[in-house]
């Protein structure tokens, strides 16, 4: 298995302050997050150019997040599954952050796999926090349909000679604080809608000792080739996004 790559600190851990956890992200990060989730969307024709041009001079005037939140309101893309576009984040998000009745989610639960395997998907309803053992097993944590409460929820992961693959949905905040002894742990970041208030956020952390621990983005039906041939066409589409922007711009003086 290959080793987790560290930039910096501790071995297996991530930078940015104690325990791996990220810093809060201020307004200008996030204005730029918005302008990307924009820009991939009018790539792929799901906004006109009036819209756009309007929805990103909002976002650049914006001072608060509840601000820059009237940028994307009622953003959506035409469909779901594999061909659907990064604008579709925004159409995910009000299931995951559906109200549930008091008492639903409980205070915690636990997920264990000892030379076996445990599975967790479909409309689930995740604990506050979330023990997952795994030991010579292997364990698959679906978070594309499942009803998360408002703020926090945590995924504490001990994986032995094992595999953890969680799956959540693009556009749902997710911070990772895992470390791994001769295994990995594996976040790869993408853009998120921020979470802020009641807005539903996960957060994993915990360790793996010769085993894998992967979080991956993908809608919800898309398959992990799907999710790779989407993330390479988004990414020809922001290059050829680029190079028209800066055919409109013209020549410099």
């Amino acid at each position: 298995m290959k080793k987790r790559k560290s930039p910096g600190g501790p071995a297996g851990g991530q930078a940015g302050g104690p325990a791996g956890r990220e810093r809060p992200i201020s307004v200008d990060e996030a204005r730029e997050k918005v302008i990307d989730i924009l820009s991939e969307s009018f790539a792929q024709d799901l906004v006109s150019i009036e819209d756009f041009e309007r929805r990103v001079t909002l976002a650049q005037q914006a001072r608060t997040m509840p601000e820059l939140g009237t940028a994307i309101e009622g953003l959506r893309a035409g469909g779901r599954g594999p061909q659907a576009a990064r604008g579709d984040e925004l159409a995910t998000l009000p299931r995951i952050a559906a109200d549930l009745p008091a008492g639903r989610i409980r205070p915690t639960d636990r997920a264990v796999a000892i030379f076996g395997e445990t599975k967790r998907s479909g409309a689930w309803i995740p604990a506050r926090r979330n023990n997952v053992v795994t030991v010579m097993g292997s364990m698959e944590l679906d978070l594309r349909e499942a009803l998360l409460g408002p703020g926090e929820t945590v995924f504490t992961v001990t994986a032995v000679m094992g595999s953890v693959e969680v799956i959540v949905p693009p556009g749902l905040h997710v911070e990772c604080s895992g470390s791994a002894i001769l295994g990995s742990f594996e976040h790869r970041e993408t853009r998120s809608v921020l979470a802020s208030g009641d807005m539903p956020m996960v957060r994993i952390d915990g360790f793996s000792v010769l085993s894998s621990v992967e979080i991956e983005y993908r809608y919800p039906g898309e398959s992990r080739r799907e999710a790779r041939r989407r993330r390479r066409r988004e990414k020809r589409e922001r290059r050829r996004l680029r190079r028209g922007d800066r055919g409109r711009l013209g020549p410099g003086p």
